[in-house]
């Protein structure tokens, strides 16, 4: 029984990998960032790999296979916070990142952005400003931590 929940949870996170693909795509602020080498299949994969991380998580709605729908812009800022989350723990603790993961970073504060800016007219949930909050949150410490890492290796060197 392990090895068909197992299976069935792969499928459910190329699924997810799949339709957040198709959300981030619509994006021209996320569109921009990938001028390098990761793709954003690359980075989808690695995004659905941390949402699932932990489990198969209660807020996330049955997924369709033959469902090509963009994801809710809620659904997608779950997806986003539970892999910044714990890319945020992994800096910390390890101190590097890979490239994609970097890029998961960087795509989780622009959504947080343009899904706070864009709202701004319209009433957004506090669950959802709460998210993008700590979102910019978790992108401004990581900022200072990397700033006073430099600084200490900058300093090491005299």
């Amino acid at each position: 029984m392990t090895l068909i929940r197992s299976i069935g949870q792969q499928w459910s996170k190329s699924i997810l990998a799949h339709r957040l693909a198709l959300t981030l795509r619509q994006s021209e602020a996320v569109q921009q960032l990938f001028a390098g080498a990761t793709s954003l299949t690359t980075v989808t994969n690695t995004i659905a790999a941390l949402t699932f991380a932990e489990g198969e998580p209660l807020w996330l709605p049955p997924l369709e296979s033959g469902d090509d729908s963009h994801l809710a812009d809620s659904v997608t800022l779950n997806c986003l916070f539970s892999a910044s989350r714990l890319l945020f723990i992994k800096e910390l603790e390890q101190g590097e990142l890979a490239q994609s993961e970097h890029l998961v970073l960087a795509i989780s504060f622009n959504w947080s952005q343009q899904l706070a800016n864009n709202d701004i007219g319209a009433t957004i949930s506090e669950d959802i400003k709460q998210l993008c909050n700590l979102l910019q949150t978790i992108h401004f410490q990581l900022e200072q931590v990397r700033i006073d890492k430099r600084r200490s290796n900058r300093n090491m060197g005299c």
